[in-house]
């Protein structure tokens, strides 16, 4: 004796499929967002770390710095050097983020350093010079946070 079945819409099985896809999207897209971007959080950490700068803040700046960063030079050196190098440039006006490069390994004076780094370009304006470019790069901490790891500022010709 055949046993029949109700037959399901074909049009509530595919409304149900739409719902299971766009529910696994809000579920598993915040988690592949932060695992895809390390620009992204990196870029953050280096933007507040150069406003702590803007504000003279240069021996908090060394602080939050990576253990590579702070064992290159000392907290005197850095401040030294900070004060030799931005307060000629007076007041920052301007700073755009014109590119980020997420890497694995970055040269250094002691050869190739590998890790998690992201090194940026911010295109600037100070008082004192109207264009400049400030290369900043961070690496990632064991703790999982962004360290400043290296600072240069050239003017942009």
């Amino acid at each position: 004796m055949p046993v029949h079945y109700p037959r399901k819409s074909p049009r509530l099985i595919l409304a149900a499929a739409v719902a299971l896809i766009v529910i696994g999207g809000f579920i598993i897209r915040p988690v592949q967002a932060e695992d895809s971007d390390p620009k992204q959080a990196a870029v953050a950490s280096m933007e507040t770390w150069l406003h702590a700068i803007d504000a003279g803040k240069y021996a908090e700046s060394w602080d939050e710095a990576s253990a590579s960063f702070q064992k290159t030079l000392s907290a005197k050196q850095w401040v030294a050097a900070l004060d030799s190098v931005r307060i000629p440039l007076g007041k920052c006006k301007d700073r755009k983020l014109a590119s980020a490069l997420h890497q694995t390994e970055v040269p250094s004076p002691s050869g190739t350093q590998k890790g998690d780094f992201v090194v940026a370009q911010f295109n600037s304006s100070f008082e004192n010079l109207a264009y400049a470019v400030e290369t900043v790069s961070f690496e990632k901490a064991p703790d999982g946070t962004w360290k400043a790891s290296g600072y240069y500022i050239k003017p942009k010709s």
